[in-house]
C-alpha cells in the first residue's frame, strides 16, 4: 500500500495492514520506508510497506508499474501506481494481483473479489490461523 509523502491520506489513515491481519501488540509492527526515485515517479516521493503480510502490498507500487513499462499515457508524471496496492484495481488488472491477495485487497480498497478467484478461494481448505471463508467478502 503507498501513500504520497506527505499527503493527508498518509497522515490520517489507520494502517492497512492491520486492519486486514489484527496485530497481537498494541502497536502497528508495519514498518515504512519512502521511495525518492524520480525517474520513474516524478510527481511525487513515496512512502511505502517494507514488511507487509500480502506480496502486493510491499515495495514501491509506482516503481513496480513504472517497470512494466507502460504506455506513454500511464507513465512518467501520469504514472497510476500498481493496482492493487497504490490504488484499487480496473477489472482489466485483476490478473495483476495474485489470489492469495485477494482478501487483503478487498478490504484495504472497498473492491469485490473477482469471482472466478472467489471460486478459487472457496474452493482451498481452510488453512489453520487463517481466515475463515465465512468472513471472505463477496
Amino acid at each position: 500500500m503507498c501513500y504520497i509523502d506527505g499527503s493527508i491520506d498518509q497522515a490520517t489513515s489507520t494502517c492497512p495492514m492491520c486492519k486486514v491481519f489484527r496485530p497481537k501488540a498494541d502497536r502497528c509492527p508495519h514498518r515504512t520506508e519512502t521511495c525518492r526515485n524520480s525517474s520513474l515517479h516524478p510527481r511525487h516521493d513515496v512512502v511505502h510497506f517494507k514488511n507487509a503480510e500480502v506480496q502486493s502490498f510491499n515495495g514501491c507500487g509506482y516503481c513496480k508499474w513504472a517497470r512494466t513499462n507502460p504506455p506513454p499515457a500511464r507513465a512518467g508524471y501520469n504514472n497510476p501506481g500498481w493496482p492493487g496496492c497504490c490504488r484499487p484495481p480496473q477489472p482489466q488488472e485483476f490478473a495483476l494481483i495474485p489470489p492469495a491477495d485477494w482478501y487483503a485487497v478487498s478490504l484495504v480498497h472497498r473492491v469485490p473479489i473477482p469471482p472466478d478467484v472467489k471460486a478459487l478461494l472457496d474452493s482451498l481448505p481452510p488453512v489453520k490461523g487463517g481466515v475463515t471463508q465465512s468472513a471472505t467478502p463477496s
